[in-house]
């Protein structure tokens, strides 16, 4: 953990405290510019479930945020440096590979997932290479020994490409086709991220506030593997919510935590209490108790009194 919060820094990032809530999908979050990443630092990296996995997505998805796991080894043994691995379709590091991309911008060329080893490679430079040489998609399949299919699919960038497929394309078009993997800009791939499902045995609460941000027409995302409880957006960064009773030590913990991920994230938080009664502060963030949500009929009306609250 020490080395990848020195790595980051070193690389000019923005850190949160480190989130030690339990569960959590992620440890840290960093931010550099408009670059976002939620970060799990594991030393052997089959700890990460795919439940985590899943959930690390789905948030990373919701702030528009790279999902980033770095560990050390799995039980096959110590991971490969210079390349980045896939579990559960969150890519996976080495320190040592982290720090090389985090402060050298130098990316990873191979990736390597179930099913083998793959490249990046630049699908319009295919095409153009393929067309230059006046070949069809099913000329330059038979050459390679796959099908047309496939060669239409590596065009689009639709398609995974084994290394050795990939060796084969730039032999036979005589170009360099291969493109470092941009582990950073993964924020465009989680558009097909599968959304979560709102619980229904979830307490009254909870529902009485995912009602308030529905009725608001906020979507919203509720997890129990993070800091916060539940986000909601119109437009923009996500407000984040701790959600429960101020006498709750747990809510209390999480509070310290979710100041500083919204610094980073540049996000508001608020907090939603049962209580009939409540300060408008707690640790510095504001609070709002359940009877006052249906007064609040408007995102800005909502963004106002959080404004208003936090003294901002």
């Amino acid at each position: 953990m020490e080395k990848v919060m020195a790595n980051l820094e070193e690389a000019g990032f923005e850190l949160s405290s480190q989130c030690d809530v339990r569960p959590s999908c992620f440890d840290l979050v960093a931010r550099r510019g408009g670059q976002l990443i939620l970060v799990k630092v594991l030393a052997n990296v089959d700890a990460l479930t795919k439940e985590d996995a899943l959930t690390l997505l789905q948030v990373a998805h919701f702030f528009n945020a790279t999902a980033l796991v770095v560990g050390e080894k799995s039980r096959r043994g110590v991971l490969d440096e210079g390349t980045v691995y896939k579990r559960y379709g969150v890519y996976t590091m080495t320190p040592p590979s982290f720090r090389t991309m985090a402060t050298e911008g130098e990316q990873p060329r191979e990736l390597i997932q179930r099913g083998g080893r793959f490249v990046a490679i630049d699908g319009s430079k295919l095409r153009r290479a393929r067309e230059s040489l006046k070949m069809t998609q099913e000329e330059l399949a038979h050459c390679v020994e796959v099908s047309a299919r496939a060669v239409l699919a590596y065009e689009k960038e639709e398609m995974d490409v084994s290394s050795d497929v990939a060796e084969r394309l730039e032999k036979v078009l005589e170009t360099d086709i291969i493109i470092p993997i941009d582990v950073l800009s993964e924020p465009v791939r989680h558009r097909h991220i599968e959304q979560p499902k709102v619980r229904q045995d979830i307490p009254d609460l909870e529902k009485r506030v995912n009602e308030f941000f529905e009725r608001l027409g906020m979507k919203v995302l509720w997890t129990d593997r993070a800091p916060f409880h539940v986000a909601a957006k119109e437009e923009g960064p996500p407000v984040m919510s701790g959600v429960g009773s101020l006498k709750s030590w747990t809510l209390q913990k999480r509070m310290e935590i979710l100041k500083s991920v919204s610094k980073v994230a540049e996000s508001n938080v608020v907090i939603i209490v049962e209580e009939g009664k409540a300060d408008e502060q707690v640790s510095d963030l504001p609070v709002i108790r359940q009877l006052e949500l249906d007064e609040i009929e408007k995102p800005s009306e909502l963004k106002k009194i959080i404004q208003e609250r936090s003294g901002t």
